[in-house]
């Protein structure tokens, strides 16, 4: 499969039009079609950066797909560790849809994430 293809199964699995994904990742409509089509040839690692931001997915990944690393061999192994995502998100500069988030944005994601799994939490403990 090539990269054209693959772009196209991604920015469909994420269900963004062309348009979508131009307006999330700054790269024109025309430049993402003709790469769709196979009109272009793979893409500069600063055009896959916005379109790994505009697809919401990983910048290593679509380098791999590009061919530009040699193996994603390397990248799997670093996947199998769990990251704990509290601490993720206080320590690291965030980025959705093109903002970055503020300290209280990533506060209130946190809160988010804690409500979400509370009722886990919750059932484990009566497991106990």
């Amino acid at each position: 499969m090539y990269f054209y293809d693959k772009l196209k199964d991604m920015r469909k699995l994420k269900g963004f039009t062309i348009r979508e994904l131009a307006d999330r990742s700054g790269v024109s409509a025309a430049y993402i079609s003709q790469l769709e089509n196979g009109n272009r040839g793979i893409p500069s690692p600063d055009v896959l950066m916005k379109l790994s931001e505009g697809l919401n997915t990983s910048y290593s990944e679509l380098m791999d797909i590009a061919g530009y690393l040699e193996s994603s061999q390397t990248n799997q192994n670093f996947q199998s560790n769990p990251v704990n995502l509290r601490r993720f998100l206080r320590e690291n500069e965030l980025m959705f849809d093109g903002f970055v988030l503020t300290a209280e944005d990533k506060e209130w994601v946190e809160r988010m994430l804690t409500v979400l799994f509370w009722k886990d939490r919750q059932a484990n403990k009566g497991a106990e």
